[in-house]
């Protein structure tokens, strides 16, 4: 047992260094990529010489998307339900190799235990959520009846 608390906290500092450093990197990136819509956005618009331009202009097909491409986040889930679909997937098979080791090193067995029940209560619960995000996102109208995301905001 002495020997799992080390591996524990080497593993626990290591997802937490992974985990941010993944965040920052996709915050940064997502904040280089408004900078630069905004920037885009707001030269096309001082190109429009009177009010009558920019109204007739976002009345047009390519007005709307452009109103469309304004938005920060648009309403597709499917991205954060697969990414829960493959959390859960990974924590839940994970979880049963703990299990399926557990009685291979006797003095460690306990951590084994833990490690292979939380890792598929953790798989189970991304799982669980994975399917009520698509069952609610398709009530609310998000998917249609295709499985398809709407595109309109």
């Amino acid at each position: 047992m002495e020997f799992i608390a080390p591996v524990l906290i080497v593993m626990t500092v290591f997802t937490a260094v992974v985990l941010l450093v993944r965040t920052v990197a996709t915050n940064r990136r997502q904040l280089q990529v408004t900078k630069m819509q905004a920037e885009m956005q707001t030269r096309l618009i001082e190109r429009f010489g009177s009010a009558e331009e920019l109204v007739a202009y976002l009345g047009s097909p390519a007005g709307q998307k452009f109103v469309e491409s304004a938005t920060i986040e648009r309403r597709n889930p499917f991205g954060r339900i697969l990414g829960s679909i493959q959390a859960g997937l990974v924590l839940t098979l994970a979880g049963a190799g703990f299990l399926f080791i557990q009685g291979r090193w006797p003095e460690v067995e306990e951590g084994f235990l833990f490690l292979g029940v939380m890792g598929i209560a953790l798989g189970v619960g991304f799982l669980l959520s994975a399917g009520a995000a698509y069952f609610l996102s398709k009530s609310w109208g998000l998917i249609d009846d295709r499985g398809e995301a709407r595109s309109e905001i």
